[in-house]
């Protein structure tokens, strides 16, 4: 069975939007990954564009995930990080720094509520 043309540029403009897709992925981590804990998120992002590359397969009407795929994947993710990774990384490293900010502060006021939930409780008559 033959694929149309259509069929064929479809799947192939869907694997250059799937590396561009994990090279946004790889952008959002990259912040996070820097502050430790690298190991896990690069084993959550490589799952993460595994199971994409599974999926991207499956809905393939021949079933499998074609050279040209790959390559044009691949050629998405460089396209990404050439073109629009120099302009969104400072972006997610502000937003990483940001919501670090507020989970400190938010750690810091949960602190504040736990001891003073202690206190009250301990002085409690029984």
């Amino acid at each position: 069975m033959e694929l149309s043309i259509r069929a064929q540029a479809l799947s192939l403009g869907l694997a250059l939007s799937l590396g561009a897709g994990l090279g946004l992925l790889y952008d959002l981590l990259r912040p996070i990954r820097r502050h430790g804990g690298g190991s896990v998120w690069d084993a959550l992002f490589c799952l993460c564009a595994a199971a994409a590359a599974f999926l991207f397969a499956m809905r393939a009407p021949s079933g499998v995930f074609g050279s040209g795929e790959v390559l044009l994947s691949l050629f998405g993710l460089l396209l990404y990080f050439q073109l629009l990774s120099p302009v969104l990384l400072p972006v997610f490293v502000k937003l990483d720094r940001r919501i670090g900010a507020i989970w400190i502060i938010t750690q810091n006021a949960g602190k504040k509520v736990l001891f003073s939930a202690k206190k009250l409780f301990q002085n409690s008559p029984e």
